[in-house]
């Protein structure tokens, strides 16, 4: 085992930088790719999330950047403006602690063009950002596609999908052919793998770190709560007073749902904000400021936070609505544990919903076991689909025999006032409606 970047090749540079951030020793991922990468070699990388897999390819792009060269040496794609953000972050500071001559622009959508445009003209060396916008400003010659001697796929699996399959295309197919392709995830499917294949050189090598050990890592707990659709939001508030954790993410399927929830937590007490596709970038970047500063303890999301989002101190991660797809939950439960850190993942499904946690146990060889809140403490629990219906069928025969006493009640009345005798003037009203009358 590697323990000093220098054995890697890092410069003493950004060993210095790594130091400032109290990073010391390489992790596997890192030992395997960074020569790799080093050396100019298509990429495509696989490790469990948490695993260091940025400084993995930040440290080889950094070391090959050539500071006499005016322009884009390195262009990073990410599928979601949070990642764009947090790798442009972690560049930023590593070259500034390095003392490096270099700069770096962070180029997403919903930005102000022109600014991002004013931004190129210092001409940074690495490019970071998502590819709509990226492909826009090569395409209007802002950025010198030219120069570019490696192209990073940030979660990798995401950006060769359908959706996001052609514009990556065009994008690489701006560079010369001498480029490097480096793609990295913690779930690297055969299609991911075949598509890559198709834009890399022959020799394109494949690396993955914990051979043999899970995917997720193994200081992270694997719950489940049986709820009926109705009782899921009473539920995830008895989860979080009984749990309190400082820092927790609440996965939504619906963005359209997660303000509504975010506006329930708040409305009873829990510091929360959210963050979906559709949301403001302004919203956005506050709500997730606010989480990583502490100021507020829930955040509520769409799957754009499960993607290689690293926030310190997250202990939960609580599914509202649970994922279809089995690497959409490996990357959730990804957003805790990270670092060697403990987690707990936990999981609020109806009896139709429980048939996904079957299917992740098989997919990832995990191990859920069923909980309950029981007086605020989380709980080994056997609860069955007839059990959240007995609460139901009671209040229905409460209602019913409700309903049935007050018809007795009604029926003695009106029994009553039969058998009353009639007032005088309740006849004489009678005998006058009897009566025709002339107008």
């Amino acid at each position: 085992m590697i323990e000093h970047f220098a054995a890697l090749g890092i410069s003493p540079a950004l060993i210095q930088g790594l130091e400032a951030q109290d990073i010391t020793v390489p992790t596997d991922i890192q030992q395997k790719m960074i020569p790799m990468v080093l050396s100019g070699r298509d990429v495509i990388g696989r490790s469990e999330t948490g695993s260091g897999k940025t400084l993995a390819y930040l440290l080889p792009i950094l070391m090959r950047c050539d500071p006499q060269i005016r322009g884009t040496q390195a262009i990073i794609l990410t599928p979601t403006h949070e990642l764009a953000s947090q790798v442009y972050r972690q560049a930023e500071r590593l070259i500034q602690n390095a003392g490096l001559p270099l700069g770096c622009a962070l180029i997403i959508g919903t930005a102000g063009i022109q600014r991002q445009i004013e931004k190129l003209k210092e001409k940074p060396a690495l490019v970071i950002g998502s590819v709509g916008r990226i492909l826009d400003l090569i395409r209007r010659r802002k950025i010198q596609a030219h120069l570019v001697k490696t192209i990073v796929l940030d979660e990798g699996d995401r950006l060769l999908e359908d959706g996001n399959f052609a514009a990556v295309q065009a994008v690489i197919k701006t560079t010369l052919r001498e480029r490097q392709l480096v793609l990295l995830s913690a779930s690297v499917s055969e299609q991911t793998r075949e598509r890559a294949k198709e834009m890399m050189k022959a020799d394109a090598c494949f690396v993955e770190a914990g051979v043999g050990q899970p995917l997720v890592p193994e200081g992270i707990l694997h719950d489940y709560i049986l709820a009926a659709p109705r009782e899921k939001f009473l539920m995830l508030r008895k989860v979080l007073a009984g749990e309190k954790p400082q820092k927790a993410i609440v996965f939504l399927n619906n963005p359209e749902q997660i303000e509504v929830t975010v506006d329930k937590l708040c409305f009873h007490g829990i510091r929360a904000a959210g963050i979906y596709g559709q949301a403001g970038k302004l919203d956005r970047k506050t709500a997730l400021d606010d989480f990583r500063e502490g100021r507020i303890s829930v955040l509520v999301s769409s799957d754009i936070g499960a993607r290689g989002l690293d926030i310190a101190g997250v202990t939960h991660i609580i599914n509202l609505d649970i994922p279809e797809d089995p690497t959409h939950y490996l990357h959730r439960a990804g957003r805790c544990g990270r670092q060697g850190a403990k987690g707990i993942v936990i999981s609020i499904v109806t009896p139709y919903e429980r048939r996904w946690i079957h299917k992740y146990e098989k997919a990832w060889g995990l191990q859920f076991i069923q909980k309950d809140m029981v007086y605020g403490k989380l709980t080994d629990s056997n609860k069955t689909k007839k059990d959240l219906h007995l609460p139901a069928k009671s209040r229905t025969r409460t209602t019913k025999k409700a309903g049935n006493e007050r018809k007795q009640i009604q029926k003695g009345t009106d029994s009553r006032s039969e058998s009353r005798p009639q007032s005088s003037r309740q006849t004489a009203g009678k005998a006058a409606n009897g009566k025709k009358r002339n107008f």
